[in-house]
């Protein structure tokens, strides 16, 4: 029965220990778990590469992950950067509020004298307090790769995988057979990929070396690539190690909690019968640093562990709720087609609405993308427009940003609500 039906089962502990000891295993790493990267510390970073050191001569990584990886890498540092433009800020807002000018204009010393030395004593530990605050802040910064620096990540990554680059697509006819291939796959929900289909559906093509890339293709594109390594060398076990969250990669369960217990079936199943791989595989960041410090001569601190459990963590949650915005904002789409009153629908999403969201933003987005009360009015302006993109400009497994392409479809949305009310009134 676990020949017919062998994509069902994981190796035994013991099987998968002697995965991690064998020089039959390669280990494969997607775009994500480079580019996560650049948002650990230093530390975390030194404990990820002690354990690429360790099996460094059975690493390979798709052509596919390299483009993505150079195409996204300025962008994740940029992002990166100006956090700390933000951290700068909000000191400057915490200065500005606790400035003995503004307890001045209080006028303690008349009002309160009791209060007057404890208050501006307060106002001097804040401030002693911000200035060492500041340094770390100026000394963690220093550390951070920069646009114009010399990135130490790359470097590192570049002698890791000397030669152990997959080749690019051979022609743009195998790319066009894997994109038509794909249609049927996210039709039929066949992993992997299909997520990315409404996240990415609208977002442009781009050309590199000749060659055409979809960016919704990009994890189908990875696969086959895996797959073609695969067909082409004598290992028997594969180890994919991702950050993405989303189910077409995952077996996921609720059990006390979303588990993710492994890869899908559909994946091992595909891998197992097309090459001579036995065993396939998925470990996200966490949980390769976690087997690493298990099974190889090496010691990974916890802090390490916990820092990227954390980042894959937030990572979830941020595909959650973009997902869910994704999804009803195609139910709008579909009732603006049907109905020729919005006043109902309107009332059910305002009725479920704080039990979608626990961040007030998060429910401000969901009542303006829903309501469309821009100025009065059923349609959204520029300057709206913009807020949104600067606020919802994040990234996703650090593979997309919503682009002018999603803010012309808002701005459609919106005109559609505005005849809609006209017909209505």
């Amino acid at each position: 029965m676990k020949n017919q039906f062998k994509g069902f089962y994981s190796p035994s502990t013991h099987n998968y220990k002697s995965m991690w000891e064998s020089d039959k295993t390669l280990f494969v790493f997607d775009t994500n778990v480079l580019l996560n990267l650049y948002a650990y510390t230093k530390d975390t970073r030194k404990d990820f590469f002690k354990i690429m050191d360790k099996v460094s001569d059975r690493i390979w990584l798709p052509y596919h992950v390299g483009l993505e990886y150079q195409k996204n890498r300025l962008s994740i540092i940029k992002i990166e950067k100006s956090i700390f433009n933000q951290i700068n800020k909000y000191i400057e807002n915490i200065e500005k509020v606790s400035s003995l000018e503004k307890i001045k204009e209080l006028k303690l010393h008349q009002r309160f004298p009791e209060l007057e030395s404890e208050t501006e004593n307060m106002v001097k530990k804040i401030h002693d307090t911000l200035k060492i605050y500041k340094k770390e802040v100026v000394s963690v910064n220093k550390l951070q790769p920069d646009v114009r620096s010399h990135d130490k990540i790359r470097t590192v990554i570049d002698t890791l995988f000397e030669e152990k680059v997959g080749e690019k697509p051979e022609n743009q006819e195998w790319l066009d057979k894997l994109y038509k291939e794909g249609e049927k796959r996210y039709s039929n929900k066949f992993p992997p990929g299909y997520e990315d289909e409404k996240e990415k559906k609208d977002h442009k093509s781009f050309s590199y070396d000749g060659l055409n890339y979809i960016p919704m293709y990009g994890d189908l594109i990875i696969w086959k690539q895996i797959i073609e390594k695969a067909e082409n060398s004598e290992y028997e076990n594969l180890i994919f190690i991702t950050d993405d969250v989303k189910e077409d990669w995952w077996y996921i369960i609720d059990s006390n909690g979303t588990k993710r217990i492994g890869a899908r079936a559909e994946l091992r199943e595909e891998i197992c019968n097309q090459t001579d791989i036995n065993n396939f595989e998925i470990l996200n960041t966490t949980m390769f640093l976690e087997d690493g410090n298990k099974f190889l001569d090496t010691t990974i601190t916890s802090d390490s562990i916990n820092e990227t459990k954390k980042k894959f963590e937030n990572e979830r949650d941020k595909y959650r709720t973009i997902s869910e915005i994704a999804d009803r904002y195609t139910e709008l789409e579909k009732y603006i087609s049907k109905t020729s009153s919005l006043d109902e629908y309107q009332k059910s999403l305002k009725k479920d609405l704080d039990n979608i969201y626990d961040s007030d933003i998060y429910q401000k987005l969901f009542k303006d993308l829903y309501d469309l009360n821009v100025n009065n009015s059923y349609s959204i302006d520029e300057d709206y427009l913009k807020s949104l993109k600067d606020f919802y400009n994040i990234k996703v497994n650090n593979s997309y940003s919503i682009d002018e392409d999603y803010l012309k479809k808002l701005q459609e949305l919106g005109k559609a609500f505005k005849d809609k009310k006209k017909k209505d009134d």
